[in-house]
Protein backbone atom coordinates (compact mmCIF):
# COMPACT_ATOMS: atom_id res chain seq x y z
CA UNK A 1 0.00 0.00 0.00
CA UNK A 2 1.32 3.73 -0.92
CA UNK A 3 1.49 5.30 1.62
CA UNK A 4 1.57 9.72 0.91
CA UNK A 5 3.18 10.35 4.03
CA UNK A 6 6.09 8.15 3.37
CA UNK A 7 6.31 9.59 -0.73
CA UNK A 8 6.16 13.08 0.61
CA UNK A 9 8.89 12.61 3.24
CA UNK A 10 11.39 10.74 0.54
CA UNK A 11 10.72 13.16 -2.15
CA UNK A 12 11.17 16.05 -0.31
CA UNK A 13 14.50 14.97 1.20
CA UNK A 14 15.66 13.56 -1.05
CA UNK A 15 15.15 16.97 -3.45
CA UNK A 16 16.52 19.05 -0.81
CA UNK A 17 19.88 17.30 -0.34
CA UNK A 18 20.18 16.80 -4.38
CA UNK A 19 19.34 20.70 -4.41
CA UNK A 20 21.82 21.42 -1.50
CA UNK A 21 24.40 18.74 -3.28
CA UNK A 22 24.51 20.68 -6.47
CA UNK A 23 24.76 23.96 -4.98
CA UNK A 24 28.00 23.14 -2.49
CA UNK A 25 29.29 21.60 -6.30
CA UNK A 26 28.56 24.45 -7.95
CA UNK A 27 29.49 26.95 -4.97
CA UNK A 28 32.92 25.18 -4.88
CA UNK A 29 33.88 24.98 -8.66
CA UNK A 30 32.72 29.18 -8.47
CA UNK A 31 34.85 29.53 -5.68
CA UNK A 32 37.92 27.93 -7.24
CA UNK A 33 37.49 29.86 -10.46
CA UNK A 34 37.37 33.34 -8.45
CA UNK A 35 40.27 32.15 -6.32
CA UNK A 36 42.33 31.20 -9.37
CA UNK A 37 41.59 34.83 -10.68
CA UNK A 38 42.67 36.03 -7.39
CA UNK A 39 45.73 34.30 -7.05
CA UNK A 40 46.62 34.98 -11.10
CA UNK A 41 46.01 38.69 -10.55
CA UNK A 42 48.47 38.55 -7.23
CA UNK A 43 51.31 36.81 -9.46
CA UNK A 44 50.96 39.08 -12.10
CA UNK A 45 51.11 41.87 -9.49
CA UNK A 46 54.06 40.51 -7.69
CA UNK A 47 56.08 39.63 -10.84
CA UNK A 48 55.80 43.00 -11.44
CA UNK A 49 56.59 44.92 -8.19
CA UNK A 50 59.83 42.46 -7.59
CA UNK A 51 61.16 44.65 -11.08
CA UNK A 52 60.02 47.80 -9.88
CA UNK A 53 61.42 47.07 -6.61
CA UNK A 54 64.80 45.16 -8.18
CA UNK A 55 65.37 48.66 -10.28
CA UNK A 56 64.53 50.91 -7.79
CA UNK A 57 66.89 49.42 -5.44
CA UNK A 58 69.39 48.91 -7.56
CA UNK A 59 69.38 52.72 -8.61
CA UNK A 60 68.70 54.64 -5.56
CA UNK A 61 71.49 52.88 -3.52
CA UNK A 62 74.04 52.39 -6.18
CA UNK A 63 74.34 49.41 -6.08
CA UNK A 64 74.85 46.50 -8.33
CA UNK A 65 72.60 42.96 -8.41
CA UNK A 66 75.41 40.71 -6.65
CA UNK A 67 75.63 43.47 -3.92
CA UNK A 68 71.58 42.68 -3.74
CA UNK A 69 71.55 39.02 -3.73
CA UNK A 70 74.46 39.11 -1.05
CA UNK A 71 72.05 41.12 0.93
CA UNK A 72 69.72 38.53 0.65
CA UNK A 73 71.48 35.79 1.15
CA UNK A 74 72.43 37.58 4.26
CA UNK A 75 69.02 37.52 5.79
CA UNK A 76 67.77 33.92 4.76
CA UNK A 77 63.89 33.22 5.24
CA UNK A 78 64.01 29.90 8.01
CA UNK A 79 60.60 29.25 8.50
CA UNK A 80 60.13 25.62 9.60
CA UNK A 81 57.97 22.77 9.04
CA UNK A 82 54.44 23.16 10.50
CA UNK A 83 51.79 20.74 10.21
CA UNK A 84 49.37 23.19 10.28
CA UNK A 85 50.33 25.71 8.78
CA UNK A 86 50.29 28.32 11.32
CA UNK A 87 51.83 31.08 11.60
CA UNK A 88 55.17 31.79 13.44
CA UNK A 89 57.64 34.47 14.65
CA UNK A 90 60.12 33.53 11.94
CA UNK A 91 57.19 33.97 9.39
CA UNK A 92 54.74 31.84 7.51
CA UNK A 93 55.01 28.48 5.81
CA UNK A 94 53.19 29.53 2.80
CA UNK A 95 56.45 31.21 2.04
CA UNK A 96 58.28 27.67 1.13
CA UNK A 97 54.63 27.99 -1.82
CA UNK A 98 56.23 31.10 -3.32
CA UNK A 99 59.04 32.33 -5.12
CA UNK A 100 60.44 34.62 -8.08
CA UNK A 101 62.95 34.92 -10.33
CA UNK A 102 64.63 37.75 -12.52
CA UNK A 103 66.46 37.13 -15.26
CA UNK A 104 68.42 39.14 -17.50
CA UNK A 105 68.20 38.67 -21.70
CA UNK A 106 70.79 36.66 -21.61
CA UNK A 107 69.05 33.73 -19.59
CA UNK A 108 71.41 34.59 -15.99
CA UNK A 109 69.99 34.75 -12.80
CA UNK A 110 69.93 38.39 -11.20
CA UNK A 111 67.67 37.76 -8.52
CA UNK A 112 65.43 35.10 -6.90
CA UNK A 113 63.54 33.19 -4.05
CA UNK A 114 62.21 29.64 -4.81
CA UNK A 115 62.14 26.42 -4.40
CA UNK A 116 64.37 24.07 -5.58
CA UNK A 117 63.35 22.73 -9.02
CA UNK A 118 61.22 25.57 -9.42
CA UNK A 119 62.23 29.06 -12.05
CA UNK A 120 65.44 27.10 -12.48
CA UNK A 121 65.59 27.81 -16.37
CA UNK A 122 64.43 31.16 -18.07
CA UNK A 123 60.93 30.29 -19.89
CA UNK A 124 61.23 33.22 -22.49
CA UNK A 125 57.23 33.18 -22.81
CA UNK A 126 55.30 35.65 -21.44
CA UNK A 127 52.17 34.64 -19.34
CA UNK A 128 51.16 31.77 -17.71
CA UNK A 129 52.07 28.42 -17.43
CA UNK A 130 52.12 25.21 -15.40
CA UNK A 131 55.43 23.56 -13.98
CA UNK A 132 56.33 21.12 -11.42
CA UNK A 133 59.17 20.74 -8.63
CA UNK A 134 59.28 19.58 -5.04
CA UNK A 135 56.71 16.56 -6.33
CA UNK A 136 53.91 19.56 -6.66
CA UNK A 137 52.74 21.46 -9.26
CA UNK A 138 53.37 25.81 -9.97
CA UNK A 139 51.84 28.21 -11.42
CA UNK A 140 53.71 30.48 -12.96
CA UNK A 141 53.71 33.89 -14.54
CA UNK A 142 56.56 35.33 -16.73
CA UNK A 143 57.17 39.24 -17.80
CA UNK A 144 59.55 41.06 -20.11
CA UNK A 145 60.38 44.51 -19.11
CA UNK A 146 61.51 45.68 -22.32
CA UNK A 147 62.82 49.12 -20.97
CA UNK A 148 65.53 47.61 -18.54
CA UNK A 149 66.08 44.16 -20.85
CA UNK A 150 65.25 41.68 -17.94
CA UNK A 151 62.47 38.87 -17.52
CA UNK A 152 60.68 38.36 -14.19
CA UNK A 153 58.81 35.06 -13.19
CA UNK A 154 56.63 34.15 -10.01
CA UNK A 155 55.54 30.84 -8.95
CA UNK A 156 53.00 29.46 -6.48
CA UNK A 157 52.21 26.02 -5.22
CA UNK A 158 48.85 24.63 -6.60
CA UNK A 159 47.60 23.42 -3.31
CA UNK A 160 47.94 26.93 -1.96
CA UNK A 161 44.82 27.36 -4.18
CA UNK A 162 43.34 24.39 -2.97
CA UNK A 163 43.40 24.27 0.53
CA UNK A 164 41.78 27.49 0.15
CA UNK A 165 39.08 26.09 -2.39
CA UNK A 166 38.12 23.49 0.34
CA UNK A 167 38.15 26.01 3.46
CA UNK A 168 36.17 28.46 1.71
CA UNK A 169 33.71 25.61 0.61
CA UNK A 170 33.59 23.77 3.86
CA UNK A 171 32.89 26.92 5.73
CA UNK A 172 30.03 27.38 2.68
CA UNK A 173 28.78 24.22 3.04
CA UNK A 174 28.46 23.54 6.31
CA UNK A 175 25.10 26.07 6.90
CA UNK A 176 23.56 24.12 4.36
CA UNK A 177 24.33 20.65 6.04
CA UNK A 178 23.17 21.97 9.11
CA UNK A 179 20.07 22.91 7.26
CA UNK A 180 19.25 19.56 5.65
CA UNK A 181 19.52 17.87 8.78
CA UNK A 182 17.18 20.34 10.34
CA UNK A 183 15.17 19.86 7.52
CA UNK A 184 15.47 16.39 7.56
CA UNK A 185 14.37 16.44 11.22
CA UNK A 186 11.33 19.04 10.68
CA UNK A 187 9.75 17.34 7.87
CA UNK A 188 8.32 14.17 9.47
CA UNK A 189 7.07 17.04 12.36
CA UNK A 190 5.18 19.23 9.23
CA UNK A 191 4.32 16.43 7.23
CA UNK A 192 2.04 14.53 10.60
CA UNK A 193 1.09 18.06 11.27
CA UNK A 194 -0.38 18.17 7.83
CA UNK A 195 -1.85 15.33 7.89
CA UNK A 196 -3.53 15.16 11.31
CA UNK A 197 -7.00 16.08 10.26
CA UNK A 198 -7.36 13.35 7.53
CA UNK A 199 -5.54 11.28 10.42
CA UNK A 200 -8.41 12.06 12.77
CA UNK A 201 -10.98 11.70 9.87
CA UNK A 202 -9.87 7.97 9.20
CA UNK A 203 -10.20 7.21 12.95
CA UNK A 204 -13.57 8.35 12.97
CA UNK A 205 -14.76 6.35 10.51
CA UNK A 206 -12.54 3.00 11.46
CA UNK A 207 -14.16 3.70 15.09
CA UNK A 208 -17.65 3.56 13.71
CA UNK A 209 -19.88 0.37 14.21
CA UNK A 210 -21.45 -0.59 11.18
CA UNK A 211 -24.90 0.50 12.25
CA UNK A 212 -23.61 4.15 12.64
CA UNK A 213 -24.34 6.55 9.71
CA UNK A 214 -24.14 9.64 11.48
CA UNK A 215 -22.04 12.52 9.19
CA UNK A 216 -18.66 12.86 10.15
CA UNK A 217 -17.30 15.91 12.21
CA UNK A 218 -15.75 17.64 8.88
CA UNK A 219 -15.47 21.08 11.18
CA UNK A 220 -11.52 20.45 11.16
CA UNK A 221 -11.50 19.15 7.24
CA UNK A 222 -8.78 21.09 5.40
CA UNK A 223 -9.93 22.33 2.02
CA UNK A 224 -8.68 19.57 0.02
CA UNK A 225 -10.89 17.40 1.82
CA UNK A 226 -13.40 18.59 2.86
CA UNK A 227 -15.13 17.66 -0.95
CA UNK A 228 -14.07 13.94 0.20
CA UNK A 229 -15.70 14.12 3.58
CA UNK A 230 -18.88 15.95 2.42
CA UNK A 231 -19.54 13.06 -0.26
CA UNK A 232 -18.82 10.74 2.49
CA UNK A 233 -21.80 12.22 4.43
CA UNK A 234 -23.79 11.74 1.63
CA UNK A 235 -23.31 8.48 1.31
CA UNK A 236 -23.69 7.91 5.14
CA UNK A 237 -26.80 9.74 4.43
CA UNK A 238 -28.09 7.66 1.27
CA UNK A 239 -27.14 4.16 2.88
CA UNK A 240 -28.85 5.25 6.37
CA UNK A 241 -31.96 5.87 4.42
CA UNK A 242 -31.51 2.26 2.61
CA UNK A 243 -31.06 0.27 5.74
CA UNK A 244 -34.26 2.32 7.22
CA UNK A 245 -35.97 0.99 4.14
CA UNK A 246 -34.59 -2.06 4.15
CA UNK A 247 -35.27 -2.67 8.07
CA UNK A 248 -38.58 -1.61 7.86
CA UNK A 249 -39.77 -3.80 4.90
CA UNK A 250 -38.25 -6.93 7.10
CA UNK A 251 -40.30 -6.31 10.30
CA UNK A 252 -43.17 -5.26 8.50
CA UNK A 253 -42.93 -8.13 6.17
CA UNK A 254 -42.53 -10.77 9.06
CA UNK A 255 -44.91 -9.34 11.45
CA UNK A 256 -47.60 -9.52 8.35
CA UNK A 257 -46.59 -13.19 7.73
CA UNK A 258 -46.88 -14.30 11.33
CA UNK A 259 -50.78 -14.19 11.61
CA UNK A 260 -51.59 -16.18 7.81
CA UNK A 261 -48.39 -18.82 9.01
CA UNK A 262 -50.31 -19.32 12.40
CA UNK A 263 -53.95 -19.24 11.19
CA UNK A 264 -52.53 -22.41 8.20
CA UNK A 265 -50.51 -24.02 10.75
CA UNK A 266 -53.97 -24.04 13.02
CA UNK A 267 -56.24 -25.25 9.80
CA UNK A 268 -53.74 -27.99 8.91
CA UNK A 269 -53.51 -29.57 12.43
CA UNK A 270 -57.36 -29.24 12.13
CA UNK A 271 -57.44 -31.14 9.03
CA UNK A 272 -54.67 -33.74 10.60
CA UNK A 273 -56.95 -34.27 13.62
CA UNK A 274 -60.61 -34.58 11.75
CA UNK A 275 -59.27 -36.60 8.87
CA UNK A 276 -58.43 -40.51 9.32
CA UNK A 277 -57.27 -41.02 5.59
CA UNK A 278 -53.56 -41.70 6.16
CA UNK A 279 -52.97 -39.54 2.76
CA UNK A 280 -55.01 -36.53 4.12
CA UNK A 281 -52.47 -36.81 7.36
CA UNK A 282 -49.32 -36.92 5.30
CA UNK A 283 -50.40 -34.05 3.64
CA UNK A 284 -51.56 -31.99 6.62
CA UNK A 285 -48.15 -32.64 8.46
CA UNK A 286 -46.29 -31.83 5.67
CA UNK A 287 -48.46 -28.93 5.40
CA UNK A 288 -47.71 -28.48 9.42
CA UNK A 289 -43.46 -28.96 8.72
CA UNK A 290 -43.73 -26.46 5.95
CA UNK A 291 -45.51 -23.39 8.15
CA UNK A 292 -42.42 -24.23 10.95
CA UNK A 293 -39.75 -24.03 9.04
CA UNK A 294 -41.37 -20.94 7.30
CA UNK A 295 -42.28 -19.39 11.28
CA UNK A 296 -38.88 -19.78 12.04
CA UNK A 297 -37.15 -18.02 8.92
CA UNK A 298 -39.65 -15.18 9.80
CA UNK A 299 -38.61 -15.75 13.54
CA UNK A 300 -35.19 -15.88 12.24
CA UNK A 301 -35.63 -12.22 9.98
CA UNK A 302 -37.39 -10.13 12.80
CA UNK A 303 -33.99 -11.11 15.17
CA UNK A 304 -31.95 -10.35 12.05
CA UNK A 305 -33.82 -6.65 11.85
CA UNK A 306 -33.94 -5.91 15.90
CA UNK A 307 -30.46 -6.33 16.03
CA UNK A 308 -29.83 -4.35 12.85
CA UNK A 309 -32.18 -1.30 14.32
CA UNK A 310 -30.02 -1.61 17.41
CA UNK A 311 -33.43 -3.04 19.55
CA UNK A 312 -32.77 -4.26 23.17
CA UNK A 313 -29.13 -3.73 22.60
CA UNK A 314 -28.43 -1.97 26.20
CA UNK A 315 -25.62 -3.25 28.15
CA UNK A 316 -26.16 -4.57 32.19
CA UNK A 317 -24.11 -7.26 34.50
CA UNK A 318 -25.31 -10.69 32.95
CA UNK A 319 -25.27 -13.83 35.64
CA UNK A 320 -24.34 -16.53 32.99
CA UNK A 321 -25.29 -19.13 35.40
CA UNK A 322 -28.94 -17.95 35.04
CA UNK A 323 -28.37 -17.46 31.41
CA UNK A 324 -27.67 -20.97 31.21
CA UNK A 325 -30.70 -22.08 33.16
CA UNK A 326 -33.50 -20.54 31.08
CA UNK A 327 -31.83 -21.45 27.94
CA UNK A 328 -32.23 -25.17 29.37
CA UNK A 329 -35.49 -24.59 30.12
CA UNK A 330 -36.75 -22.92 26.68
CA UNK A 331 -34.18 -25.44 24.78
CA UNK A 332 -35.62 -28.46 26.94
CA UNK A 333 -38.45 -29.67 24.78
CA UNK A 334 -36.41 -29.97 21.69
CA UNK A 335 -33.83 -31.56 23.88
CA UNK A 336 -36.57 -34.07 24.86
CA UNK A 337 -37.89 -34.80 21.56
CA UNK A 338 -34.93 -35.61 20.14
CA UNK A 339 -33.77 -37.52 22.71
CA UNK A 340 -30.46 -35.45 23.33
CA UNK A 341 -27.95 -35.54 26.08
CA UNK A 342 -27.40 -31.87 27.01
CA UNK A 343 -24.99 -30.46 29.39
CA UNK A 344 -23.73 -27.20 30.63
CA UNK A 345 -20.63 -26.47 32.56
CA UNK A 346 -20.40 -22.77 33.53
CA UNK A 347 -18.77 -21.34 37.11
CA UNK A 348 -21.68 -19.76 39.57
CA UNK A 349 -20.10 -16.50 39.69
CA UNK A 350 -18.96 -16.05 36.39
CA UNK A 351 -20.22 -12.94 35.03
CA UNK A 352 -20.33 -10.28 32.34
CA UNK A 353 -20.85 -7.26 31.58
CA UNK A 354 -22.77 -7.06 27.98
CA UNK A 355 -26.45 -7.29 26.08
CA UNK A 356 -28.58 -9.75 27.84
CA UNK A 357 -30.79 -9.63 24.81
CA UNK A 358 -27.79 -10.43 22.45
CA UNK A 359 -25.87 -13.09 24.27
CA UNK A 360 -29.63 -14.65 24.38
CA UNK A 361 -29.94 -14.67 21.00
CA UNK A 362 -26.13 -15.90 20.28
CA UNK A 363 -25.97 -18.87 22.48
CA UNK A 364 -30.21 -19.82 21.29
CA UNK A 365 -29.08 -19.93 18.13
CA UNK A 366 -26.41 -21.49 18.35
CA UNK A 367 -28.06 -24.64 20.70
CA UNK A 368 -30.39 -24.52 18.09
CA UNK A 369 -28.44 -25.40 15.25
CA UNK A 370 -26.59 -27.91 17.54
CA UNK A 371 -29.39 -29.47 18.92
CA UNK A 372 -30.71 -29.92 15.16
CA UNK A 373 -28.54 -31.03 13.81
CA UNK A 374 -26.94 -33.59 16.23
CA UNK A 375 -28.17 -37.01 15.70
CA UNK A 376 -30.75 -38.64 18.22
CA UNK A 377 -29.40 -39.70 21.44
CA UNK A 378 -26.37 -37.53 20.62
CA UNK A 379 -24.49 -35.02 22.87
CA UNK A 380 -24.29 -31.83 23.17
CA UNK A 381 -22.62 -30.07 25.87
CA UNK A 382 -22.21 -25.88 26.89
CA UNK A 383 -19.22 -24.52 28.15
CA UNK A 384 -18.01 -21.05 29.86
CA UNK A 385 -14.95 -20.06 31.54
CA UNK A 386 -12.58 -17.15 31.86
CA UNK A 387 -9.56 -16.18 30.75
CA UNK A 388 -7.73 -12.95 31.95
CA UNK A 389 -10.10 -10.58 30.79
CA UNK A 390 -12.10 -12.24 28.24
CA UNK A 391 -15.15 -15.02 28.47
CA UNK A 392 -14.63 -18.05 26.63
CA UNK A 393 -17.70 -19.94 25.29
CA UNK A 394 -17.88 -23.33 23.59
CA UNK A 395 -21.35 -25.55 22.50
CA UNK A 396 -19.72 -29.13 21.06
CA UNK A 397 -21.70 -31.14 19.78
CA UNK A 398 -21.87 -34.81 18.37
CA UNK A 399 -22.99 -34.29 14.91
CA UNK A 400 -21.90 -34.67 11.39
CA UNK A 401 -19.51 -31.25 11.38
CA UNK A 402 -18.43 -29.05 8.85
CA UNK A 403 -15.61 -29.52 6.32
CA UNK A 404 -12.81 -26.85 7.17
CA UNK A 405 -13.24 -25.61 3.44
CA UNK A 406 -16.84 -24.63 3.97
CA UNK A 407 -16.51 -23.43 7.67
CA UNK A 408 -16.05 -19.83 5.86
CA UNK A 409 -19.70 -20.21 4.07
CA UNK A 410 -21.55 -20.78 6.35
CA UNK A 411 -21.99 -17.32 7.95
CA UNK A 412 -23.32 -16.40 5.13
CA UNK A 413 -27.13 -15.44 4.95
CA UNK A 414 -28.87 -18.21 3.02
CA UNK A 415 -26.45 -20.22 2.92
CA UNK A 416 -27.27 -24.09 3.55
CA UNK A 417 -24.11 -26.79 3.16
CA UNK A 418 -24.92 -29.45 0.24
CA UNK A 419 -26.32 -33.21 1.96
CA UNK A 420 -27.48 -31.51 4.92
CA UNK A 421 -31.03 -33.32 6.15
CA UNK A 422 -32.05 -31.05 9.01
CA UNK A 423 -34.30 -28.17 7.81
CA UNK A 424 -33.42 -24.79 8.08
CA UNK A 425 -33.17 -21.10 6.74
CA UNK A 426 -29.38 -20.32 6.54
CA UNK A 427 -29.91 -17.71 8.95
CA UNK A 428 -28.73 -19.25 12.12
CA UNK A 429 -25.31 -18.56 12.20
CA UNK A 430 -24.89 -15.21 10.17
CA UNK A 431 -27.00 -13.83 13.27
CA UNK A 432 -24.32 -15.23 15.92
CA UNK A 433 -21.63 -13.88 13.92
CA UNK A 434 -23.43 -10.55 13.49
CA UNK A 435 -24.34 -10.48 17.46
CA UNK A 436 -20.80 -11.87 18.24
CA UNK A 437 -19.05 -8.60 16.47
CA UNK A 438 -21.77 -6.36 17.87
CA UNK A 439 -20.68 -7.60 21.45
CA UNK A 440 -17.09 -7.05 20.31
CA UNK A 441 -15.97 -10.89 20.11
CA UNK A 442 -15.21 -13.66 18.10
CA UNK A 443 -16.18 -16.42 16.82
CA UNK A 444 -14.69 -19.64 15.31
CA UNK A 445 -15.36 -22.88 13.82
CA UNK A 446 -13.17 -26.60 15.42
CA UNK A 447 -13.30 -30.02 15.12
CA UNK A 448 -15.56 -31.12 18.14
CA UNK A 449 -13.73 -31.76 21.92
CA UNK A 450 -16.17 -34.03 22.87
CA UNK A 451 -14.63 -38.28 22.66
CA UNK A 452 -16.49 -38.73 19.50
CA UNK A 453 -15.42 -39.49 15.91
CA UNK A 454 -16.83 -36.83 14.38
CA UNK A 455 -18.93 -33.52 15.59
CA UNK A 456 -18.32 -29.05 15.49
CA UNK A 457 -17.50 -26.66 18.23
CA UNK A 458 -18.10 -23.69 17.86
CA UNK A 459 -15.98 -21.05 20.23
CA UNK A 460 -16.95 -17.68 20.52
CA UNK A 461 -14.75 -15.44 23.04
CA UNK A 462 -16.12 -12.14 24.38
CA UNK A 463 -14.69 -9.25 26.42
CA UNK A 464 -15.93 -9.44 30.24
CA UNK A 465 -16.88 -5.75 30.09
Amino acid sequence: MISIRRYLRRVLLFSVTLITTIAALWSYHDTRDQINELFDAELAQTTRTMVALYFEYRGGQGRTSDDLIADLQMQPVMVPDNATDAPTPLGHPYEKKLGFQIWDDDGHALLGMRAPGVLDTLIPVPGYAQTTGEHHDWRTFTLYDEVHGVWASAAQRDDVRDELTWQIALRNLMPPVIGVLLIALLIPFVIARGFSPLLRISRQITARRPSYLEPIDGSEAPEEIRGMVEALNGLFGRLAETLEKERRFTANAAHELRTPLAAIKVHAQNLASDTTEERSQRGARSIINGVDRMTRVVEQLLTLSRLESGEGMNRQMVGLKRLGRELQRDMQPLVERRGIRFTQEIPDALQIHSYENGLYVLLRNLLDNALRYTPEDGEVRLRMWQTGDRLHIEIADSGPGIAVAERERVFERFVRLAGQQTSGSGLGLSIVQELAERLGGEIRLDQTSLPVDSGLSVHVTLPLE
